[in-house]
C-alpha cells in the first residue's frame, strides 16, 4: 500500500517508527510517498495520507490523529553562549528561526507569552519544519518547534527548551486522510497502528528536564 505525507512529518515522526510497523505487520509492504497534494487520493494512486494542517478536507474521510503544541528550542551550546536564558523576556535579542508554516509562527508565541518587544522580522526563514529544526541543531538560532516533530531531539539532549514547560497549544494538527470508500484490510491495519503510535506521546508529556544544567 502507498502512504503519502509531508517531508518534515516523514523524516521526523514516521520514519523512526516504521521498523515497529514492519514488526507488527510483516506482510504489509508500505511505500511512503513524500507529497503534500491530496488529489492522488481521488484517482487511487495512494491509499492513505497523513497531513499537517487544519482539516477536515471536503470529499475525503478525515480523522484527527494528533494535536500539537509549540515551544522554543535551541542547542545546548547556543543556550550556554546566550547566558542560559530561561524566560520569554530573555528571548528578545536572540536570533529567531522561522517556519513558513503559519501554524508554527513566532507571532503565536509572542501573543501568549511575549515579550511584546520580541522582534519577528529578523532571522532565517525556512520552507519546512525539518529545516528549521536542523538549523537549531546547528546552533544557528532559536526555533519555535512543534512538539511532535522535536520530541526525539529533546529526549536525546541535542536540543533543549529554554522556557521550561511554557507552550502554545495548537489543537488538532495531524490528520489521517483517505478516500471515502471503505478501506481494505491492510489500510485499516496501518490506521490502527498509527492511532496506537499517536497515543504514545502527547504534548503534555514533554520532557520535564526542560533546561540544560551546568
Amino acid at each position: 500500500m502507498i502512504l503519502s505525507t509531508s517531508p518534515s512529518f516523514a523524516i521526523r515522526w514516521l520514519l523512526p517508527r516504521l521498523p515497529q510497523l514492519e514488526q507488527a505487520h510483516p506482510k504489509i509492504e508500505l511505500s511512503v510517498l513524500v507529497d503534500q497534494k491530496l488529489d492522488a487520493l481521488d484517482d487511487g494512486r495512494i491509499d492513505l495520507a497523513l497531513r499537517m494542517g487544519r482539516g477536515p478536507w471536503p470529499g475525503l474521510h478525515s480523522e484527527a490523529l494528533m494535536d500539537d503544541a509549540l515551544y522554543p528550542v535551541m542547542s545546548p551550546a547556543l543556550w550556554q553562549a546566550s547566558g542560559r536564558p530561561s524566560k520569554p523576556l530573555q528571548l528578545a535579542g536572540l536570533r529567531l528561526l522561522h517556519d513558513r508554516d503559519p501554524q508554527a509562527a513566532w507571532e503565536l508565541w509572542r501573543q501568549l507569552h511575549g515579550p511584546a518587544k520580541l522582534a519577528l522580522q529578523g532571522g532565517a526563514r525556512y520552507a519546512s519544519s525539518d529545516l528549521v529544526l536542523r538549523a537549531a541543531l546547528l546552533g544557528q538560532g532559536v526555533a519555535l518547534a512543534r512538539h511532535r516533530l522535536v520530541a526525539d531531539d529533546l529526549a536525546a539532549g541535542s536540543l533543549l527548551r529554554p522556557c521550561g514547560e511554557l507552550s502554545v497549544p495548537i489543537g488538532p494538527s495531524y490528520w489521517i486522510v483517505r478516500p471515502p470508500a471503505p478501506p481494505r484490510p491492510a489500510v485499516v491495519a496501518v490506521i490502527d497502528w498509527l492511532r496506537w503510535q499517536a497515543a504514545g506521546r502527547r504534548p503534555s508529556a514533554a520532557p520535564t528536564k526542560a533546561r540544560a544544567r551546568a
